[in-house]
C-alpha cells in the first residue's frame, strides 16, 4: 500500500512539474511577469491583466516601442534579414496605428497623457526560401509585402501576441496581454489573416476602453 501511494505521489509530482515547465517554455520572456495574467472572457485563448486602479481616461496619445519578433524555440531555421524583420514589424505597427488614429494620435515621444505600448509577436517559425524577398518586392505596400513574406518564409500559425501597456511618465505597468488565439486558426484561413484579426481586435478594444474611461 505504501509503495502504491509512493508511486501516486511521484506521478502527480512529475505531472505538475511537466505542466509548469511547459507553461514556462510557452512564455518568451518578453514580459517581466506572467503570473498576474487571467483568462480573457472576450477572447478565447487569451490572457489579460489590467491594473485595478488604472485610469485609462488620462491617456489621449500613444507611443509604440519598436515591435519585437521572437523565434519559436524549436524552429530549425533562423535566417531572416534585418530588412525583412523590419518590414514585418512595420506592417504590424501600421495595423495598430490604423485602428487607433486619428482619435488617439501615435507620436514619437513619451510624456503626460501618453500611453506607451510594448508589443511582440512570439513563437514565430521560419523556413528557407531560395530567393530573397527584397529581390523582387515592389517598393512600399508594407502590409501586402509582409503578407507575401508570411506566406513564403514565415510561419505564423502558432504565433502569439504579447503586449504591455505602460504609463510613459512613470514607467508603471498598467496592463498585460498574451494571446494565443492566432494559433487556433480556422480551416481555410491563413495564419497571417488570423494574426491581423487578433491585432485589430485588441487595437479596437484599447480604443474603446480609452473612450469609455474619458
Amino acid at each position: 500500500m505504501k509503495i502504491k501511494l509512493f508511486w501516486i505521489i511521484l506521478t502527480t509530482t512529475l505531472i505538475l512539474i511537466t505542466g509548469q515547465a511547459t507553461a514556462a517554455e510557452n512564455n518568451s520572456g518578453f514580459l517581466d511577469d506572467y503570473s498576474s495574467l487571467k483568462p480573457d472572457p472576450d477572447q478565447k485563448g487569451a490572457k489579460i491583466y489590467i491594473k485595478p486602479d488604472a485610469d485609462l481616461g488620462m491617456y489621449d496619445k500613444i507611443v509604440f516601442d519598436p515591435i519585437e519578433i521572437f523565434y519559436a524555440p524549436d524552429t530549425k531555421y533562423k535566417g531572416i534579414s534585418p530588412d525583412e524583420l523590419k518590414l514585418l514589424a512595420d506592417a504590424f505597427r501600421d495595423l495598430m496605428v490604423k485602428e487607433l488614429e486619428p482619435k488617439y494620435p501615435v507620436i514619437q515621444t513619451p510624456g503626460k497623457g501618453v500611453l506607451r505600448v510594448r508589443l511582440a509577436i512570439t513563437n514565430v517559425k521560419m523556413k528557407k526560401k531560395k530567393r530573397g524577398l527584397l529581390g523582387y518586392m515592389p517598393i512600399g505596400a508594407a502590409l501586402t509585402a509582409a503578407k507575401d513574406m508570411a506566406g513564403l518564409r514565415i510561419i505564423l500559425s502558432d504565433s502569439m501576441i504579447e503586449a504591455e501597456l505602460i504609463d510613459s511618465e512613470t514607467n508603471e505597468t498598467i496592463g498585460l496581454l498574451v494571446d494565443t488565439s492566432s494559433s487556433d486558426t480556422p480551416e481555410g484561413k491563413e495564419s497571417w489573416e488570423a494574426l491581423q484579426e487578433s491585432l485589430s481586435f485588441y487595437a479596437r478594444r484599447l480604443r474603446k476602453r480609452l473612450d469609455a474611461a474619458r
